[in-house]
């Protein structure tokens, strides 16, 4: 695969490996060498990509696999946050390239479904300066563009299935330039105007789900997000859960 062409807004730079590792690890590593923020890693395949928990990213090629660097002036707490610029950055992008075919949904805390099925994932890894301040921040994503994994627990599907069919250098641009936006519009007015964006689109808002913590699995309604991104789960005696870090299944 030739190195393709992306138009990026100023700012950005592309970064193309025909196969690689893991565009996070690669965007870690300049990172760790000093680049500047808006650095993307871009990769035809990789072998050994990884989603949330250490779980293997299947990585065929004529799927997206991206990984974007950036040095947000911020606490290492907040940086979490742009798991939802990504996401709503990546969903709008899908819209503009497909030409709204799907729509897809964002998932808390870190996937986009269409029809209940998984199209993209999103990995944020980060590194700190002295615990507190955010040194970089990594974004990965990655979208099943041409394929999608068989996984019975966590349904896929792909652009392609959905008679969707993209190039890759289309979404990556329409990705960057959409996180751009949303990028500026958290800096100049912070989450609130990105969380409410987010839960336009968010999937099962209002539906029953069971959430697996790590200590414990609780069942309820999603009913919002609070200030800082975590997802407000109301049980059956009407009290309300804050769930920072888990997994979440809804209920079909």
């Amino acid at each position: 695969m030739a190195k393709p062409v992306v138009r990026l807004p100023d700012g950005y730079v592309l970064h193309f490996h025909e196969v690689i590792d893991s565009t996070n690890d690669e965007a870690k590593r300049l990172g760790d060498k000093g680049a500047p923020g808006g650095a993307l890693v871009l990769a035809a395949r990789q072998n050994a990509g990884r989603g949330r928990r250490g779980r293997e990213w299947q990585s065929p090629v004529g799927n997206l696999f991206s990984s974007l660097l950036l040095r947000p002036d911020c606490p290492l707490q907040e940086s979490a946050r742009f798991t939802f610029i990504a996401a709503l950055a990546m969903a709008e992008a899908i819209d503009i390239v497909t030409e709204g075919r799907g729509r897809p949904a964002c998932k808390w805390p870190n996937d986009l479904m269409v029809d209940g099925r998984k199209l993209c994932g999103i990995l944020l890894e980060s590194a700190s300066n002295y615990g507190r301040d955010t040194d970089y921040l990594v974004i990965g994503t990655g979208v099943n563009v041409a394929f999608h994994p068989d996984d019975a627990e966590r349904p896929s599907t792909s652009l392609a299935e959905l008679g969707a069919p993209v190039r890759i250098e289309d979404l990556v641009a329409a990705y960057i330039s959409r996180f751009d936006v949303f990028y500026s519009i958290w800096l100049q007015t912070g989450f609130k105007a990105v969380r409410d964006a987010w839960l336009e689109r968010a999937y099962g808002f209002g539906q029953p789900l069971v959430a697996r913590l790590s200590e414990k699995t609780l069942s309820g309604t999603f009913v919002g997000l609070d200030e800082g991104g975590s997802l407000i789960l109301k049980d059956d005696t009407g009290a309300d859960h804050i769930i920072g870090a888990g997994e979440v299944f809804f209920k079909s």
